[in-house]
């Protein structure tokens, strides 16, 4: 059978079922590598539109944000940059509108800074400088900041630098202490991983004076530090940073000091 035969097949059985996430996501597939681009974003926005609905399962979920990125991808090899660029921003005002899908918006805003890099030249591209009008436009939320700092940690020539103002921005704006701990326990685990373990437990340590007096955010952040230590072979630099506690103490009322804004 022929991939026209195929698709003729799918796309039959996905316009009985226009709403079924898996059956849309496959015929897209299909229709990206045999169609006319017309057909293909014609699509897409159907799909798009008739998917995004209320009690989804987890799969189902994951398949709509797949049609949602897999669109961009495609937008992306088809139209000019000014044209992806309108059409992020047009998904973006959609996606924040929508409450069915948690993740979808943070996930394609994420394609959105990863898209924006992409136009950078690799030698002057500032990760920061990027990302500033993101922060400001959409109030990232904290699974955006997630996957920025990932973006960043396997794509900037400074990373260090570049995380810790990320890492800053998103403790700041963190709308409760269970993402504050979450923000440092990513950060710390990144500075472990680079060799960075009296860092990693000063940072570690602001966030439990920060956290004091919250037991439930208190005991996350505790047993994901000893879970981050263990995932680095951390034993030595969890050592380090325990009898290097009163050395550090100054340099941890300093990052506290950094918690305002560059």
């Amino acid at each position: 059978m022929s991939e026209e035969d195929q698709a003729a097949i799918v796309t039959r059985h996905a316009t009985q079922h226009p709403s079924d996430p898996s059956l849309q996501r496959e015929k897209l597939s299909l229709l990206s590598n045999t169609a006319e681009p017309e057909i293909v974003r014609k699509a897409f926005k159907e799909s798009m539109k008739h998917c995004l609905k209320p009690d989804l399962s987890p799969e189902d979920k994951a398949d709509v944000i797949a049609i949602y990125t897999g669109y961009l991808e495609w937008e992306s090899e088809e139209s000019t940059l000014q044209e992806v660029e309108g059409i992020y921003k047009r998904i973006l005002r959609e996606t924040l509108r929508q409450d069915c899908i948690p993740e979808l918006h943070p996930t394609v805003l994420a394609s959105y800074y990863e898209f924006l890099l992409s136009r950078q030249s690799e030698t002057t591209v500032s990760h920061i400088a990027i990302l500033e009008p993101i922060i400001t436009t959409y109030s990232p939320s904290h699974e955006f900041y997630q996957r920025a700092f990932d973006i960043i940690s396997t794509r900037s020539s400074n990373p260090e630098e570049d995380l810790r103002k990320v890492y800053m921005r998103w403790r700041s704006s963190a709308r409760n202490n269970r993402d504050k701990v979450g923000a440092t326990l990513q950060w710390a685990d990144w500075l472990l991983e680079n060799g960075e373990g009296k860092k990693a437990y000063d940072a570690v340590d602001v966030m439990r004076r920060e956290v004091r007096g919250d037991e439930a955010a208190l005991a996350e952040l505790e047993a994901g530090w000893i879970s981050v230590m263990e995932d680095a072979n951390g034993e030595g630099e969890s050592s380090e940073g325990e009898s290097g506690s009163e050395e550090g103490q100054s340099a941890s009322e300093s990052e506290d000091e950094d918690i305002v804004m560059e």
